[in-house]
């Protein structure tokens, strides 16, 4: 009997020791998750989707921090690191929107490896989200087609608004309804705002019950955290930004594999269900 304790004994503090070193393990795999993620994508697409002429497209939706383009430092928003991450990870997408250029005209944005970058985009310097909303209907139309996902990224504009209901939810819910007046089943992904202080607080919560009151199965509705880990302060060690409020290299980075995580699973639905 004595020995039977000690067997049950031993094989439960096994038991517990494994799920404790699995448990470990993924934490300390957690900060590669993003580069892993695409490594595991590639192996399991094999071949871009640029082969099949059939491009995913993606509409990014916001203010400067979308726009992004001055010919004084490398504000290349997180639209470049996240093109060439899909890139790299199998998926060939389509950016679309109304502009090309950034808030200078002359800015530039770099080849990668020999591969230009996609352009287009709706991002407007310090365009609000009522703003956005209110021209959108007017954009739709002149794209090469719906986009079937969307990147959403407004607030930042609106932090000093006396109303959030009025100023930034109103305007997210007619986003999303013209949005899927273009394409009922598009893919709606909204960034949270980065800033810090009980205003923002305040606006990702009132934003995180707007999202989850609107997504649909058809048209998922998700929020993106861009927040957590941010830096702004630029004289800080690791800073996300140049200015407080406009994202450097590394906050790009940081923004893109937030909003490359996110789009994941919806962009290998979307391979799955279109012929190849």
């Amino acid at each position: 009997m004595r020995t039977l304790v000690h067997q049950l004994f031993y094989g439960t503090r096994v038991f517990v020791s494994a799920l404790v070193a699995v448990g470990l393990l993924f934490s300390w795999l957690a900060p590669l998750g993003p580069a892993m993620v695409y490594a595991e994508v590639k192996q399991s697409n094999g071949q871009s989707r640029s082969s099949s002429g059939d491009s995913i497209r993606v509409l990014p939706l916001g203010d400067s921090i979308t726009q992004g383009g001055r010919r004084d430092r490398p504000e290349f928003t997180y639209r470049y690191p996240l093109y060439y991450l899909a890139q790299e990870a199998g998926f060939a997408i389509d950016y679309i929107g109304s502009h090309r250029r950034g808030l200078h005209a002359d800015a530039v944005w770099p080849d990668k490896d020999g591969v230009p970058f996609d352009l287009d985009h709706e991002g407007h310097y310090g365009w609000t989200a009522s703003q956005l909303s209110r021209r959108l209907p007017q954009w739709l139309p002149r794209y090469s087609g719906p986009p079937d996902i969307a990147l959403v990224h407004v607030g930042s504009n609106d932090y000093e608004a006396d109303s959030y209901d009025d100023a930034v939810l109103q305007p997210l819910k007619d986003i999303v309804s013209q949005l899927r007046k273009a394409n009922p089943d598009v893919i709606v992904l909204v960034g949270h705002v980065f800033e810090s202080g009980w205003r923002a607080w305040w606006m990702r919560l009132r934003v995180e019950a707007t999202v989850r009151s609107m997504t649909t199965k058809a048209s998922p509705v998700v929020t993106v955290d861009h927040h957590h880990g941010w830096i702004a302060r630029p004289d800080e060690k690791g800073t996300h930004t140049f200015d407080y409020a406009h994202p450097n290299e590394r906050g790009q980075l940081k923004m893109a594999r937030q909003w490359f995580n996110a789009m994941l699973p919806h962009l290998r639905r979307l391979v799955v269900a279109r012929p190849q």
